[in-house]
């Protein structure tokens, strides 16, 4: 990958400071640290281009403090930082699912509206023309991809809340829940290529799920999620997903025990 470093006069000066703020939770870390010790946030991570439009202005804020904290990081850290728009990076373009042909004939049935099952067909085309490995596993063991609405989830006769919950499988039926956060990750009217790896990368996560429990090879907890992103970040590297969906996996692998993510492990407390 062809790095640019961001050229002389740009503005940012380097503090030869030993410690950083993390951006995230706001703890002090020592910069030379690859990650926040609290929460972590990767201070330096393979970012990778999306498209190749050219270099622009990065407009907000938010984002300007967010590259002066990142360049300084990379900076006493001896890495690099590749200096490209917020679009690129994030995938908000509709360059690929304007191109892309849905798949129809998946043999997965799809149930909810039909933008859900527009969506939902896109992901599994783009599965399977550039991960046709994965595809070719979810038409194993996905037996149904459904979309819910709610906010809780019935078990036995309690509720349970679904905050944070992006899908959720029945390993014993092949059974795929698709929450709205997932099926609509930047709004119902709205639809950019990163949605679609997002969503692409959820289904592989909960496929994983499934084949554990077929093999009895589940371990439950932070481990068994820890299994379920690695086979997603798989899938997504081989779909060659926009920078920023890839960094957020990196983000987890590199540390995935951090606060942030105990939501997720407390999930396995309601099926004890």
């Amino acid at each position: 990958m062809a790095v640019k470093l961001l050229p002389p006069g740009s503005g940012i000066q380097v503090v030869r400071n030993p410690n950083i703020t993390c951006p995230f939770c706001e703890e002090c870390t020592l910069a030379s640290a690859n990650v926040c010790r609290k929460c972590g946030f990767p201070f330096s991570c393979d970012i990778s281009e999306y498209g190749r439009s050219p270099l622009r202005r990065v407009v907000g804020h938010t984002w300007k403090i967010l590259l002066v904290i990142a360049a300084i990081a990379f900076a006493v850290t001896g890495g690099t930082f590749f200096n490209t728009s917020t679009e690129n990076y994030q995938g908000l373009t509709a360059a690929l699912i304007n191109n892309l042909t849905p798949d129809t004939d998946s043999g997965i049935p799809i149930t909810g509206p039909q933008d859900f099952v527009h969506r939902t067909q896109m992901a599994l085309g783009l599965l399977e023309s550039r991960s046709p490995h994965f595809y070719f596993r979810m038409q194993q063991y996905v037996t149904e991809i459904e979309y819910f609405s709610g906010n809780e989830l019935d078990v036995g006769d309690r509720q349970v809340p679904l905050e944070g919950i992006g899908a959720v499988s029945t390993p014993s039926t092949g059974h795929v829940l698709v929450l709205s956060g997932t099926a609509y990750n930047s709004g119902l009217h709205n639809y950019y290529d990163r949605d679609i790896f997002v969503y692409a990368g959820v289904l592989v996560h909960e496929l994983r799920h499934i084949e554990l429990h077929a093999f009895n090879q589940a371990p439950g907890g932070w481990e068994e999620e820890k299994l379920c992103e690695e086979a997603a970040y798989a899938a997504i590297r081989q779909m060659d997903a926009p920078g920023g969906v890839q960094a957020n996996y990196q983000m987890y692998l590199v540390n995935p025990q951090a606060n942030r993510y105990q939501h997720w492990y407390d999930w396995y407390r309601n099926f004890d």
